[in-house]
């Protein structure tokens, strides 16, 4: 995927009055926030990043003369943010093809979702591509070099919005399952939110969970029993914390409402677990890769995976059974076909396994009552 010819334009020259705090520079992990806007777009593949600057413009220098992007000033930024988008535009209107446009405040962009945009470009090859998630627009948009004389020219009366506007025949929006597209930063409470959300970003949010399997056409009875394997699976891992373990409760949910992402294809646990791969998450990924067939040892630690492939196990839809319950069926219907019954059995086994050992851990004679009530 080329993005030689696309340019990412940071806009952060503005006054952040209502945050009452300068918002490039506040931190964000071991970064700022500027700092992750410009990570973000290079994460994406994004080569030539400039970063337009206003107030305060020497603080962000000593920031960004060390991150390898083009520093631009707007002398007139007190006229807000289309002004620094037309500065910026100059710089390169004549050289680029596209530009991918965020806002410096809209800092936590996942990478894949960079990409998508530029691939729907590549294949669409549209005025603007808006990136969506869960109904939102949100940031940053990919602007074709169709958009640029119309945005040099025109007077900044109804900002970028009205300019882009007329190009809503020629528009596409692209689904996203990334929150960050939409996650700004305009009072201290966002800034509180962007904060929770950095600090699991290597977790997809339940949001990002459902978006996914939208996004990858999951019907309702995939949505009902991901939802019920992550109750049963949120139920089981709680009573493990409380008896000492240490289990992330987030992505425990996240494994159990995505785990069938790829129902319906080939193989479609680790289908699936490629997929999730791909849009970011590896730990989540060998979760679902696992959640059909796992080896489960006297030596097996007992992590948020093995929770994972139980509770599927012990949900049949989206009701909660016992175990025999849950492979009845299969035995029965596989009967004639010993390779399979082997298979099944296999994994009964295995989640007896793993039932057996939480059940010692938590003194609980009854799990499969324990958990359906």
């Amino acid at each position: 995927m080329c993005t030689s010819k696309i340019v990412g334009l940071v806009v952060a020259a503005g006054y952040s009055s209502r945050m009452g705090d300068f918002k490039p520079l506040l931190p964000l992990g071991d970064k700022t926030v500027i700092e992750t806007a410009v990570a973000s777009l290079r994460q994406g593949g994004v080569q030539d990043i400039r970063v337009v600057v206003g107030y305060r413009a020497s603080e962000l220098y000593a920031v960004l003369d060390r991150l390898d992007v083009r520093i631009i000033e707007n002398p007139d930024y007190a006229k807000g943010m289309f002004s620094s988008v037309v500065t910026g535009l100059r710089t390169f209107a004549g050289d680029a093809e596209a530009f991918l446009l965020l806002p410096g405040d809209t800092p936590l962009i996942r990478r894949y979702s960079i990409k998508k945009l530029v691939q729907a470009y590549r294949k669409l090859a549209p005025t603007v591509v808006y990136p969506v998630f869960n109904g939102q627009m949100g940031h940053p948009p990919l602007i074709s070099a169709r958009c640029f004389e119309h945005i040099l020219e025109d007077n900044g009366a109804a900002g970028l919005r009205g300019v882009l506007a007329q190009f809503g025949l020629d528009a596409v929006e692209v689904e996203v399952a990334d929150q960050g597209v939409v996650l700004d930063i305009d009072l201290p409470e966002d800034y509180s939110l962007l904060l929770d959300f950095y600090a699991r970003r290597e977790i997809p949010t339940y949001s990002e969970c459902i978006a996914m399997l939208h996004q990858y056409q999951a019907d309702g009875r995939v949505m009902r029993h991901g939802q019920a394997v992550a109750d049963v699976a949120r139920h089981i891992a709680g009573l493990l914390n409380k008896a000492g373990l240490n289990l992330n409760l987030d992505l425990v949910v996240a494994g159990g409402l995505v785990h069938d992402l790829a129902k319906g294809k080939p193989n479609h646990s680790r289908r699936g677990g490629r997929l999730i791969n791909c849009l970011g998450f590896p730990a989540l990924s060998g979760i679902v890769a696992s959640h059909m067939d796992m080896e489960f040892s006297a030596d097996y630690v007992l992590d948020e995976a093995a929770v994972v492939f139980l509770a599927d196990k012990l949900v049949q839809g989206d009701r909660v059974v016992p175990l025999i319950d849950r492979f009845r069926p299969a035995l029965t219907r596989f009967s004639g076909n010993p390779e399979i019954v082997i298979s099944v059995l296999h994994r009964l086994h295995t989640a007896e396994a793993i039932r057996d050992r939480i059940g010692n851990l938590l003194g609980i004679n009854s799990f499969d009552e324990m958990v359906a009530n």
